[in-house]
């Protein structure tokens, strides 16, 4: 993505739609948490698990935070964790949010990559995070570590974000995004002009609603509308997109819940 179409997280108004655009950044999700669940064994005590991801999808930063926050908090109610965002330098050295797991674990305070796994702090989980503090300390913090398991080799190199995905890719990414999001999610067709583009559309609780878009990652916001089709026409026409209207996708990928829309902007 170029840096130029990168939103911050501005607020903007868009009808009853208090929209946020963070791309591939974060929310304070509250994670679901099993009642009395079984804590795995074979972790290691010194350091919280850092459950590797099956898969990746480009701009998916976002989506793993979420995806791990919640098995996380499952597996240990006691501890806390929430979406943090940083700014990192990608390959061409230009700065990017980038969105990853801040964790406590035993009173520390600890991070989670999607790419490079678990590392310290080197201070306390504080009752009320300082996230700004926190987000400078972890991003020193981050390169650090991410270099360490590059050289040693323990971690997957993080894939870079093409400027352009045919529409092939983009039907991929999407069906692998809505297998790794923990909510349910519907997959929608953009309408502009002769092309659709598929975006994966999910609301992770309250008034909270989420559209991936590979090119772009996750946009989210406060939202009162009930009518999802609705909700993601406006997204699509915040990024850019000429949104002339949005359809069901006609096979369903296993874990998706598919809705049947035909609404225009």
């Amino acid at each position: 993505m170029k840096p130029d179409r990168l939103l911050k997280s501005r607020r903007c108004r868009l009808g009853s739609l208090a929209l946020s655009l963070i791309i591939t950044a974060g929310f304070a999700a509250s994670a679901a948490r099993a009642a009395n669940p079984a804590q795995d064994a074979s972790v290691d005590p010194s350091a919280p698990p850092s459950y590797p991801d099956s898969a990746h999808v480009f701009n998916g930063c976002h989506l793993s935070t979420i995806s791990y926050l919640v098995r996380y908090l499952s597996q240990y109610p006691g501890e806390r964790g929430e979406p943090l965002v940083i700014n990192m330098r990608d390959a061409g050295g230009l700065r990017r949010m980038h969105t990853m797991a801040l964790i406590s674990w035993r009173g520390r305070a600890w991070c989670r990559d999607e790419y490079f796994g678990v590392f310290a702090l080197g201070c306390p989980f504080e009752t009320r995070p300082n996230l700004d503090r926190l987000s400078a300390q972890a991003e020193a913090c981050y390169l650090s570590h991410a270099r360490t398991a590059i050289h040693f080799g323990g971690m997957t190199r993080r894939r870079e974000d093409p400027e352009d995905l045919s529409p092939e890719e983009r039907l991929r990414e999407v069906t692998v995004a809505a297998q790794i999001i923990p909510y349910p999610t519907s997959i929608f067709w953009v309408r502009c002009g002769r092309e659709e583009l598929p975006v994966a559309f999910f609301r992770p609780g309250g008034r909270q609603v989420a559209v991936y878009d590979p090119q772009h990652g996750t946009s989210l916001a406060e939202c009162s509308i009930s009518d999802d089709a609705r909700v993601v026409s406006l997204v699509a026409a915040r990024l850019g997109y000429s949104s002339e209207g949005v359809r069901r996708e006609a096979s369903v990928p296993r874990g998706t819940q598919l809705v049947a829309v035909n609404s225009s902007r």
